[in-house]
């Protein structure tokens, strides 16, 4: 240990605290919706449909409610997401112990490429410029989502009939550090958009033995770096992400 940087001298080994330490008497759906969209909004969807709170995962700064939702007769996990790599990487570990074993997150991304708003994208691999991922996997320029898991997914929007593309995402801890020479360098490795959480969720569902994979609606726009267009943060995909995910995660077959 120890030989380099202290980040990325990565340690396979049981980490003390065991994120099922709280041991439920019951566990979760194994699907889960794991949602970055605002908490009305997640109020607002589950109010229309069949559901039940199956408990809150209680931090000192977040306490979001972990929902059973009734789509048509079948029963996914809804939990909404905190920003950021560490807490939504706690979250859906904690998630993971508890029974989520499919998972399926939404939300939003930055543009650094000439992309229009509210556009669905679905990254296949992340550029890891944040640092949890370095906990849950080795040292390395990227992440690559699980291409089986990826296939479904594809498969069950096609026969939704939902039009997306396929994109590498820049996942960032530097929300105000994304400078125009880091967007350069980001685009010359290949990517199309910029988020904070997809590189770790990754590399914990990796680490986990668990199938992980996103939709990302496109948002603001920094591809033209001197002038920030925010557009309108892509609020009009919030609601129709939470529709879009519930049916991608019912439409597709089992799987282990």
């Amino acid at each position: 240990m120890c030989k380099g940087l202290f980040i990325l001298d990565f340690d396979d080994g049981q980490g003390i605290i065991d994120p099922a330490w709280d041991q439920p008497e019951d566990h979760v759906p194994e699907r889960l919706l794991y949602a970055f969209v605002p908490e009305e909004d997640i109020e607002h969807f589950v109010g229309g449909i069949p559901h039940r709170v199956l408990g809150r995962f209680d931090t000192v700064a977040f306490k979001p409610l972990v929902y059973e939702v009734d789509i048509d007769g079948f029963k996914l996990t809804l939990c909404q997401a905190p920003l950021g790599a560490p807490a939504a990487t706690q979250l859906l570990d904690w998630l993971i112990a508890h029974g989520a074993h499919n998972i399926l997150a939404i939300g939003t991304a930055g543009v650094i490429r000439d992309l229009p708003e509210n556009k669905l994208l679905l990254p296949v691999k992340a550029l890891r410029d944040e640092g949890t991922s370095f906990h849950y996997a080795p040292a390395n320029q990227f992440i690559r989502l699980n291409s089986k898991y990826l296939d479904h997914i594809k498969g069950a929007l096609a026969s939704l009939g939902i039009n997306f593309q396929e994109v590498t995402t820049w996942t960032t801890d530097g929300f105000f550090r994304e400078t125009p020479q880091k967007i350069a360098a980001a685009k010359r490795l290949g990517a199309s958009t910029v988020e904070m959480e997809c590189a770790a969720l990754a590399a914990c569902a990796k680490y986990r033995h668990v199938n992980f994979a996103q939709l990302l609606f496109s948002a603001d726009s920094l591809a033209a770096v001197q002038a920030h267009d925010t557009r309108t943060w892509g609020r009009d995909s919030h609601s129709l992400s939470l529709r879009i995910g519930c049916a991608v995660l019912t439409a597709m077959p089992e799987m282990s």
